[in-house]
């Protein structure tokens, strides 16, 4: 079963969404300039751990609203409630 819209979100909720991934693309291309120029290893490598702290922080995010209203709305509805966790617990061993 897959999930294909993303009403579980409210505008603001998009919004902040949206502003977390602009801010990480924002680290990616700084870590792209980094290499161009030659900086420290150290320095890139603490950019790096922080643009993966930050993907984290919005998977939370993600994962919460998905909890919050996909899950909790299929398992209240009795539709697909078991194909919905079995789903998000595949997601999540992907993560391994």
């Amino acid at each position: 079963m897959e999930i294909k819209n993303m009403s579980c979100y409210s505008e603001e909720d998009k919004k902040k969404l949206i502003v977390r991934l602009n801010r990480i693309s924002g680290q990616v291309n700084g870590l792209s300039k980094m290499i161009s120029e030659d900086r420290e290893c150290i320095e890139v490598l603490n950019q790096i751990v922080s643009t993966q702290a930050a993907l984290r922080g919005v998977w939370k995010q993600v994962v919460r609203g998905h909890l919050q209203h996909c899950v909790y709305d299929a398992l209240k509805q009795n539709k697909n409630g078991d194909e919905i966790i079995e789903e998000l617990v595949e997601h999540i061993d992907k993560l391994r």
